[in-house]
């Protein structure tokens, strides 16, 4: 009678929370989580700080300004109610594909003036300054067809450059005279620039536009569009890039040497006093790149860092000291990523920070910054699933813990090093802003915290592959616990991040992504456990787990799911008949990857915008982590699920965004032309306007429903 009692109560558990979490409250904007502020930017000079936020929770980013040495905050833009109808898209034209816009975002970018006093913006094609102050309204710069796009403030101020139809121009913000300063010939673009810290010259890359072009077909509208559109596909060539200076007012461009060709450059980074440009330039396999420090007057290298890796490399940060007599740079030459520096001459790299844990930039961390006497720098050093900030003298003495708080702590320091500005996220708040000890952001809806949101447990088990330690997190059920005698066995469902090289097992509200998070919140609520899992190839764990798929994605990366699998076998608590698993992209493969390599562990599987064959993908990611399909062909063959299908024996469903211009739709669509042939059951369902990350609202509640429902069929 106990044990009917026990599992009762946890069923009337299970089921009030569920009440409590209708989809449509989840999914509908505004978010009960918010949005949290993005794209944080100190002045060069004073005190102001600049983000994107959108305090509704709508998701749609405008600009604002904190002044910390008067502690205000103020909003420069209200951008969702400017409309212009010489900037209607396709698709805004055309009166069925209207009904289903995509929600708009707003701005993605933004240029401070040195001083702080001003912000240049592009918001749909034409450019906009505020004051940061607001003390005055909006001025639009220009109404064009053509798009003046990445706007930036010469350093001292009294100019604003910008890309205009492919070429790098200039304005004087007090005469209003506007000048061409590149000519880039026909077949190649700008793909990025700055300026000299002189504001004498421009850097600048460009790339030729002799990259594959594939078609989107569009089905949604009155009649079908089929645009034209960059993609390049596995065994492509990269493209052929280059890099110059140029004088600001014009003239001739002076080409780097050593950095041209079918090379990936990343962005130059001038010296502070403008006589050197520094430039990594990566060769066409991925495996090596140099790190130069340039002449930026003839061209000529002055030295060069060397950097290797046999399977892929690890893309070094770099910039320069605040003298210009050093170079830093982060590098994985000892395992893990750690912060070196070289003489701006040349000579042998100092190793700054050692030990086993991670020095680099992540999308919710800023690169190192070298202010002072001081390095800033983010690590792993407390734990894979928390970062920190640092700071170490250049010598790699005096090292200090700057952050206090658990979870996740991104600091940027101002550059006169006075006030710092803290993203922080922890296991019961999304990331919101702090300038010392000032919050500047509050971005959980009213109603936030009256939600159940699961608890979590963070465990760690051997691989199946090899045995090494993989890290994971459980969102626990309502009435689960890992320390109570088991009562009952409880149906699990696995949720695989996306993007291959990522982390989702974090200390910190929404995790991954806050969607995909808040979905897997719902299972919990439902009474489902969720494993979620840093599978081979995540971030956070040193270079030998980075690289581990090389050659063979769904290899030891699924032998770590599998690991997942006999940890939950240990407990006593989980129904090992009862197991699903779904994911989002490289999620997605993996999901089919199970399904079909190990047909008996899983009995239902969701795979959203899943890689099938990866022949089909881009060149550069594809190239990473298997070479090209003339080379290693073996490893393509091993790592494509759709050439395992006949094996799968459990309930599956596809989920496919059908403008998805990341993982093209064919991928679904080969995929189920091969389970159909095969006379295999499964479920599919196509979104029409959706593209590789689903946006709508409406969508998104469909898809989770679609996918919760396929659960409880097959797991209940």
């Amino acid at each position: 009678m106990l044990r009917f009692c026990l599992i009762a109560a946890a069923a009337t558990s299970v089921a009030s929370a569920a009440a409590m979490w209708p989809l449509e409250r989840l999914f509908q904007r505004p978010y009960v989580w918010g949005t949290s502020p993005q794209k944080v930017k100190w002045s060069k000079k004073g005190h102001v700080l600049a983000f994107l936020w959108d305090e509704s929770g709508h998701g749609f980013m405008d600009l604002y300004a904190y002044h910390p040495d008067s502690r205000r905050r103020v909003r420069l833009t209200d951008l969702a109610n400017l409309h212009d109808p010489l900037h209607l898209t396709e698709a805004e034209k055309d009166d069925r594909r209207r009904l289903f816009l995509p929600p708009q975002t707003g701005l993605d970018s933004f240029a401070l003036s040195p001083d702080g006093a001003r912000a240049a913006f592009s918001y749909k094609g034409d450019l906009f300054i505020a004051l940061t102050d607001a003390s005055r309204p909006l001025l639009r710069l220009t109404r064009t067809r053509a798009a003046e796009t990445s706007p930036a403030f010469s350093p001292d101020g009294t100019r604003l450059a910008s890309l205009r139809g492919g070429q790098i121009v200039v304005q004087d913000l007090a005469t209003g005279q506007l000048w061409q300063v590149t000519d880039i010939e026909s077949g190649w673009s700008i793909q990025g620039y700055r300026w000299s810290p002189d504001g004498a010259r421009f850097a600048y890359e460009t790339v030729r536009d002799d990259e594959r072009k594939q078609i989107l077909p569009n089905y949604s509208g009155r009649f079908v569009a089929a645009r034209p559109f960059t993609r390049s596909v596995a065994g492509d060539l990269p493209p052929e890039l280059a890099a110059y200076t140029i004088p600001a007012d014009g003239g001739e461009p002076v080409a780097m040497r050593n950095a041209k060709g079918r090379v990936y450059t990343t962005g130059a980074v001038w010296s502070p006093d403008s006589a050197r440009l520094a430039l990594l330039a990566e060769d066409a396999s991925l495996r090596s790149a140099r790190l130069y420090v340039f002449d930026p007057r003839t061209g000529a290298s002055v030295t060069a860092v060397d950097e290797s890796d046999p399977a892929w490399l690890f893309v070094p940060e770099f910039g320069w000291s605040p003298d210009g007599k050093w170079l830093w740079f982060t590098s994985e030459r000892d395992g893990w990523a750690h912060l070196y520096k070289v003489a701006a001459s040349g000579g042998k790299a100092d190793q700054i920070t050692r030990g086993a844990f991670e020095v680099r930039a992540e999308r919710f961390t800023h690169e190192p910054q070298w202010i002072g006497e001081w390095i800033y720098f983010s690590s792993t050093e407390d734990s894979p699933s928390e970062r920190h900030l640092y700071r170490v003298r250049p010598d790699g003495s005096g090292k200090q813990k700057l952050s206090v708080h658990a979870g996740l702590n991104d600091g940027l320091v101002s550059e006169d090093g006075r006030h710092i500005a803290w993203s922080r996220a922890d296991l019961d708040n999304p990331f919101d802003l702090w300038v010392d000890g000032e919050r500047v952001t509050t971005s959980p809806r009213p109603g936030f915290r009256d939600l159940p949101w699961p608890a979590t447990e963070f465990v760690r088990f051997p691989s199946r592959s090899d045995g090494r330690t993989v890290h994971a997190k459980l969102l626990l059920p309502p009435g689960f616990s890992l320390d109570a005698r088991p009562q009952k066995k409880w149906p699990c469902v696995f949720f695989i991040h996306g993007a291959g090289y990522a982390t989702s097992v974090l200390k910190q509200w929404g995790s991954y992504n806050e969607l995909r998070y808040v979905f897997n919140a719902y299972l919990a609520s439902r009474g489902y456990l969720v494993m979620d899992l840093d599978y081979r190839g995540s971030s956070g764990y040193g270079r030998d787990w980075r690289t581990g798929v090389h050659l063979h994605m769904g290899g030891k990366d699924l032998g770590d799911v599998l690991g997942a699998v006999d940890y939950l076998g240990t407990l006593g608590a989980v129904d090992m008949n009862r197991l699903g698993i779904w994911g989002v992209s490289y999620g997605g493969f993996m999901t089919n990857m199970a399904m079909f390599l190990s047909p008996k562990t899983f009995k239902a599987g969701s795979s959203w915008a899943a890689v099938n064959d990866w022949e089909n993908y881009n060149e550069g990611y594809s190239r990473e982590r298997l070479g090209t399909p003339a080379e290693y062909p073996e490893a393509y063959r091993r790592s494509s699920p759709i050439l395992f299908s006949r094996n799968l024996e459990g309930a599956l469903l596809i989920l496919h965004g059908m403008v998805d211009s990341n993982v093209l739709f064919q991928d679904a669509v080969q995929l189920t032309e091969k389970l159909v042939s095969e006379g295999k059951g499964f479920s599919h369902f196509f979104c029409p306007q959706e593209d590789h990350g689903f946006v709508r609202d409406e969508t998104w509640i469909d898809a989770c429903r679609r996918t919760a429902e396929w659960f409880d069929r097959h797991l209940r």
